[in-house]
């Protein structure tokens, strides 16, 4: 019994003993890096927004619904798909105003948006006439993005890492030593402050008064998109 014991000792004597092949840790830097990829667009979206007041809501939803039919029809021939129109709910309310410093009920409104999607940008100009001649009540959006936005943000990111590898070849050369492989990349900010890293442009609202344009106007030339990327690397030291 004092024989298995004085073993057990031994053991746990040897199991508490600090081992030299313990691995050091290995030896890194931490590098940063952008790139970005500029293109034109070749998509836009198109949203507007059709609106009446009337004494009954029976008759603002019947005007509404048939100035969309006429903006429906205006913009089949611009449309490759069905998909590339969406049409939302018709919303209602009462409308009031203030006249004579007073609340006064107006009537009843209804409001129906419609979003399209052109894939032709040669078209835009034709398909903008097109739309100011139903009567809608407003743009509400035109933006401009990209097909392949996904593809060329990627892009992006791999000139990131290419960029964050040259930092560490440099890093390296002052520290006189070799770099080893990558340990780690992680993705981070584009480090772009134009337009929102996948290149979208802002969106417009214009209102239209008896076909007159009101709010913020719009470009119908699309300006260069900015895709932007980063990546934070840690690379090994030989």
């Amino acid at each position: 019994m004092r024989l298995l014991l004085f073993v057990g000792c031994l053991l746990a004597c040897a199991a508490c003993r600090p081992t030299s092949e313990t691995a050091a840790p290995v030896r890194q830097i931490k590098v940063s890096g952008f790139g970005t990829v500029t293109a034109y667009p070749d998509l836009a979206e198109i949203t507007v927004e059709v609106s009446f007041t009337k004494p009954r809501l029976k008759e603002a939803t019947a005007e509404t619904q048939a100035v969309v039919e006429q903006v429906l029809a205006a913009s089949q021939p611009f449309v490759r798909r069905k998909e590339d129109m969406r049409l939302s709910h018709v919303s209602t309310n009462k409308s009031y105003e203030y006249l004579r410093g007073k609340e006064t009920f107006m009537g009843f409104e209804a409001t129906q948006s419609m979003t399209v999607q052109l894939a032709d940008l040669n078209q835009l100009e034709q398909y903008m006439e097109a739309l100011l001649q139903t009567r809608i009540s407003r743009i509400k959006s035109l933006t401009y993005s990209h097909s392949k936005a996904d593809s060329l943000h990627r892009e992006a990111q791999a000139i990131a890492l290419r960029n964050a590898l040259k930092s560490a070849d440099k890093l390296c050369g002052v520290l006189k030593a070799e770099r080893g492989p990558v340990l780690e990349v992680v993705e981070g900010g584009s480090g772009e402050s134009s337009n929102d890293g996948w290149g979208r442009p802002r969106a417009v609202d214009m209102e239209l008064y008896g076909k007159g344009m009101g709010g913020r106007s719009f470009k119908l030339m699309p300006e260069l998109m900015h895709f932007g990327g980063g990546v934070q690397a840690a690379v090994a030291l030989e």
